[in-house]
């Protein structure tokens, strides 16, 4: 019997290049892999609303992972398959911690409607001009700016995030970190690598926990992953074969079983390209 093996690729500073692309030759390549029965998707800090133009023309058959395990999508049905919220009260906690530490907080919901919102104070450093001025930019309509998060009310809480110098964060990382009433993902911006993200969540919401989801669900025997940052971690514990790309953290790199050519490089196509050699070959040429 022919194994059924799963691929799951991170995204930002894994499968897409420096300008928060897929590369046209990249697409391609898990295109026609992806026609020819391999089965591939992507687990990514991201959420549904950035995702979807940036996965345009992508192929994918198996439901994704978004906001580090937050949700599992069925982007073709376009529905959710699996939702973890963060406790209200943790949530509060958190919000609070962020504030008494002179932190920004962004705060992720999702409301009684299925519409999801992103709460912020304002933009104070590079990283957050970086991220929200590119989703403001292009329309992203989650976005309030308030002078207070009472807007909030009932609605459901995502995540509860910061992004500032890792100097600024490490008090409230470590209060929170080992708790158990939630999950911290905690790295360095690929952007932006003076700034950290500091992403608190459900403690269901990893990438561990999503991707054994996927495997249940999908009756896979093995997963193959590939990722860069800290967050991938958990995703490398939880697959049977990990790669790191070779512009990953340290950390990642140490952790994976080998590491791959770079994001700018087309790593993942390149590999999944020599790895279904023969008769999976896929009749393209490399390029940019």
């Amino acid at each position: 019997m022919t194994e059924r093996v799963l691929y799951v690729s991170d995204l930002d500073g894994t499968l897409l290049n420096a300008k928060q692309e897929i590369p046209a030759w990249s697409r391609e390549v898990l295109n026609g892999l992806i026609r020819q029965g391999m089965h591939f998707t992507i687990a990514t800090a991201r959420s549904y609303e950035s995702v979807e133009r940036i996965v345009e023309g992508l192929e994918l058959k198996v439901p994704v992972i978004l906001i580090n395990g937050v949700f599992i999508r069925n982007m073709e049905a376009g529905r959710y398959l699996a939702a973890n919220y963060l406790d209200r009260a943790v949530a509060q906690e958190i919000l609070s911690a962020y504030l008494d530490c002179g932190l920004n907080p962004i705060v992720y919901t999702m409301d009684a409607a299925g519409e999801p919102k992103v709460y912020y104070r304002g933009i104070f450093n590079e990283s957050e001009a970086l991220y929200i001025g590119n989703r403001t930019a292009g329309g992203d309509k989650r976005f309030r700016l308030v002078s207070d998060y009472t807007e909030i009310g009932e609605e459901h809480v995502i995540s509860v995030n910061t992004i500032d110098s890792a100097a600024r964060m490490d008090a409230v990382y470590e209060a929170f970190r080992q708790g158990g009433t939630c999950v911290c993902h905690y790295g360095p911006d690929v952007y932006a690598p003076a700034y950290h993200w500091l992403e608190i969540g459900s403690p269901r919401a990893t990438k561990s926990e999503a991707v054994l989801a996927l495997k249940a669900m999908g009756g896979y025997d093995r997963v193959v992953c590939f990722g860069d940052n800290l967050n991938d971690l958990s995703m490398f514990g939880a697959s049977d074969e990990c790669y790191a790309v070779s512009n990953a953290h340290p950390l990642a790199l140490e952790a994976a079983d080998a590491s791959i050519l770079s994001n700018e490089e087309n790593g993942v196509a390149v590999y999944l390209q020599e790895r279904f050699a023969g008769e999976k070959a896929v009749p393209v040429q490399a390029g940019g």
